[in-house]
């Protein structure tokens, strides 16, 4: 698992198995009193959820978080460059 930003209260990360993915995406977590959340955002070929993961967010943090998603596509797949080529990933606070 490579962190790629901290934002918000929100984690935007990616699996190792994530690799063998034909599309990028980015899984982004919220964890708050044990209770952790999770949904997966595709970035190709444009920000899209994915409807099967959507970690019981809430409709308006899910579109909290694709605002977020949205206005930091590139800095998120300059860093998933990176995690594709094996690279260490060091993940950004913002």
């Amino acid at each position: 698992m490579g962190k790629l930003l901290i934002l918000c209260k929100y984690i935007f990360l990616v699996y190792g198995s994530d690799i063998y993915e034909t599309r990028k995406h980015v899984h982004i977590t919220y964890n708050h009193r044990g209770f952790k959340r999770a949904c997966k955002f595709w970035l190709e070929p444009q920000v899209q959820l994915d409807d099967s993961k959507t970690g019981d967010f809430t409709s308006r943090e899910l579109i909290e978080i694709e605002k977020l998603v949205v206005e930091h596509e590139q800095l998120l797949l300059a860093q998933l460059k990176v995690f594709y080529n094996h690279e260490k990933v060091t993940a950004i606070r913002k």
